[in-house]
């Protein structure tokens, strides 16, 4: 998805770079207009900054910019190589930030393949929360660390870019953290439902009193995207304070809109996600119509805590005739 909306945006910041290529670089990295001789650099190095939101490796308009702009000033000439370094700030584990600022490389590197550089020219490297911009305290969300240096290297036989970070030393540490970032969780929990219309009158009459849903949650989650949750739920509970106790059972899949204040998803004790998002199942059982079901609903996860308040509205009832389904518990990611 990142290397698609590269290249579709590809064309209009190219042009932004044309008009002015040198003026993204950053303060400290000195580019030098063209000499006599031909197109040409300082001894120093010039140094482009991409940054990104909180756990994403995602490159906005800006970023593209800034990318088109590094990327024409390699074509000039006089550059042999470009390195890119990926960073994080220092919310989420140590681990599963240097997976995150390893996507960031790849997302930057990926963009100026589009621009025109040659993918052998590119050197990656992943530095995780190791290498602050702004130092701060473990858990800090500081942006100005959220970040991708791009480092056009001018020809220096005493420095070559490419023995100082070669490519492999990025993928060492993404193989060993492939198996710590969690997109997914199991969990179970308490779960408690308020139905605001007893079905359960053997008259067949309706009564607007409230029955008691008491029982277990079984959940799924698993984060399709940084900010996209497909959740799913089975509980089974008993019916109280109805013409008709029984058992029951509530059956949901839910789409979540999450809101990352953390990076590396269900992956640490600190991760921290809160969503919001819509719900669409059935619910059957002693007291109740069975009947399909739709509604929104609100929840967090907070490290291997999990909790969630849903609103079903049957599709034979009013909406203020609804069910309101509450759970809280505790996950194993995944």
């Amino acid at each position: 998805m990142i290397r698609a909306a590269g290249i579709r945006t590809a064309g209009v910041c190219l042009m932004l770079s044309m008009i002015a290529p040198a003026a993204y670089a950053q303060s400290g990295s000195a580019a030098q207009p063209m000499t006599e001789g031909g197109a040409g650099i300082t001894a120093e190095q010039s140094v482009y900054q991409v940054f990104f939101a909180l756990g994403s490796a995602e490159l906005d308009s800006e970023a593209m910019s800034t990318i088109a702009a590094a990327a024409n000033w390699y074509k000039l000439g006089g550059v042999p190589s470009i390195s890119v370094t990926g960073h994080t700030d220092t919310t989420g584990s140590a681990a599963v930030n240097e997976e995150v600022s390893q996507r960031r490389a790849q997302a930057v590197a990926d963009a100026l393949v589009s621009f025109g550089v040659p993918e052998m020219a590119i050197t990656q490297n992943a530095v995780g929360q190791s290498d602050l911009l702004v130092q701060t305290g473990e858990g800090v969300a500081e942006r100005q660390n959220r970040r991708v240096e791009i480092r056009l290297e001018p020809m220096q036989e005493e420095q070559p870019v490419a023995e100082a970070a070669p490519p492999t030393a990025a993928t060492g540490p993404v193989e060993e953290v492939a198996d710590v970032i969690r997109r997914g969780k199991f969990g179970i929990g308490f779960y408690y439902g308020a139905n605001l219309l007893d079905e359960g009158d053997e008259s067949g009459e309706d009564t607007h009193h409230v029955t008691h849903l008491l029982g277990l949650n079984l959940t799924f989650d698993y984060l399709l995207l940084d900010w996209l949750n497909l959740s799913l739920e089975q509980a089974g509970f008993y019916n109280v304070d109805t013409d008709d106790d029984g058992f029951g059972g509530r059956t949901a899949a839910g789409l979540d809109f999450v809101f990352p204040v953390s990076e590396g998803g269900f992956g640490t004790i600190t991760s921290f996600l809160p969503y919001v998002g819509v719900n669409l199942g059935g619910i059957y059982g002693s007291g109740l119509n069975d009947d399909f079901f739709w509604g929104p609903e609100i929840g967090l996860n907070l490290g291997p805590v999990q909790a969630k308040i849903a609103y079903d509205v049957p599709f034979d009832r009013d909406f203020d005739e609804g069910i309101i389904s509450t759970t809280i518990g505790v996950g194993i990611p995944f």
